[in-house]
């Protein structure tokens, strides 16, 4: 049976914010894993990558001034559910978009499950890929194809 750690999920919450890779990585267990919107990221070199490209560790990244600000957490069973706000500046390409310079900020849903030892087993990750996209594009429709 897994063991919440809330004191945990604060340190790799204040982690993400202060864009500290060595530390958002130290509150993943052995075998971690992400679900990002139904793309599933296994193992901690891919997730350090994610975390590293999408922008959580300063740099050179997709986005900058990136933050997660919580709205609401609740406690089901074996998991926290956080209801977040995601907001940065687009400076880097992602997806199919090169960098506009604007700011987005999105609301996110996501699902902390933890290992037996009370670290981080899995992110399920939720958000309206769709509405970032006009946020970054000025308004325009995506291009889905």
């Amino acid at each position: 049976m897994s063991r919440i750690d809330e004191a945990l999920l604060d340190e790799h919450l204040a982690a993400e914010n202060e864009h500290d890779l060595d530390r958002i990585m130290s509150t993943y267990g052995a075998q971690p894993s992400m679900v990002v919107n139904g793309q599933r990221i296994e193992g901690e070199p891919a997730i350090r990558e994610f975390h590293r490209s999408f922008g959580f560790a300063g740099g050179d990244a997709s986005f900058s001034d990136v933050r997660v600000t919580e709205r609401t957490r609740h406690r089901a069973g074996e998991a926290i559910i956080i209801e977040q706000t995601l907001s940065g500046v687009h400076t880097g390409a992602w997806m199919r978009h090169e960098a506009t310079g604007r700011a987005f900020e999105v609301a996110v849903c996501t699902v902390y499950l933890f290992d037996d030892d009370g670290m981080l087993a899995g992110e399920h990750v939720y958000f309206d890929r769709a509405r970032m996209e006009r946020q970054l594009t000025g308004g325009a429709r995506p291009d889905f194809a």
